[in-house]
């Protein structure tokens, strides 16, 4: 069990790294950008205030409804996997880590549309 473990948590470290990646290229690439910690290795103790920050002045960017729900459900859906994550490691359980994936895929939906809506509607 040690081995599955292992694999599936290192997994999803990478993919959670991952999603905060394109949280930080989102971010720079807003109306009014924002810097994130970055680094080769985040501790979720930095990152974690960062992403909450982030969610919090959503909806003071210039840009649509849909673009800021976009951004702000991304954040949400990280900061949810961040936590399960932290349970998971902890705790291991399957259902958990399944859990930690789901929010991972619901964190990159939206970020990668608003990505492409950011590039396509980037000021000349």
């Amino acid at each position: 069990m040690a081995d599955h473990k292992d694999e599936v948590l290192k997994s999803l470290a990478l993919s959670i790294s991952t999603i905060y990646t394109l949280l930080v290229e989102v971010c720079a690439a807003l109306p009014v950008p924002i810097g994130l910690p970055v680094d080769q290795h985040i501790p979720a103790e930095h990152a974690v205030p960062a992403i909450q920050r982030v969610a919090e002045v959503a909806e003071d960017q210039p840009m649509g409804d849909l673009q800021t729900m976009q951004l702000y459900t991304g954040c949400v859906h990280l900061l949810a996997a961040i936590d399960l994550y932290a349970l998971c490691a902890a705790r291991y359980v399957d259902t958990r880590a399944e859990g930690v994936a789901a929010n991972l895929l619901h964190a990159e939906a939206p970020l990668a549309s608003l990505s492409l809506w950011l590039v396509i509607n980037e000021a000349d």
